[in-house]
């Protein structure tokens, strides 16, 4: 888990979340690994965001605009398959429950945003 945090800190996202799947191999409800590895996805995901908004108005940006979209968003489901797993023998955790809000409301998944407003007591 550790060597996951420090990956992530240091920007190699696909080595951190290497590191966090082995902690899982070990310990498959580790709620920290799983938010981690939840988070290493989302925060591919929002590198492409600040990408995406350089881009300008020409047809080649606009359809280079719709692919950076399609991976960040499915970066994004990616994260929230992870904390749907988890959530399933941690039904109660706030953590989980917090980050799963948001990467929905990120999405503009108006159903599962509400759905998880709602067990959050929101």
């Amino acid at each position: 888990y550790n060597i996951g945090v420090i990956n992530m800190e240091q920007g190699n996202l696909q080595d951190a979340r290497d590191a966090y799947m082995k902690a899982l191999a070990i310990d498959p409800g580790y709620i920290n690994a799983l938010l981690s590895l939840s988070t290493a996805y989302v925060n591919e995901g929002n590198g492409l965001i600040d990408e995406m908004n350089a881009l300008g108005t020409s047809k080649a940006d606009i359809a280079k605009y719709d692919e950076l979209k399609e991976k960040k968003d499915s970066l994004f489901k990616e994260g929230a398959a992870v904390l749907e797993d988890a959530l399933q023998s941690n039904p109660d955790n706030e953590s989980i429950l917090t980050q799963l809000k948001n990467i929905y409301g990120a999405l503009g998944d108006n159903e599962n945003f509400m759905r998880i407003k709602k067990l959050l007591g929101e």
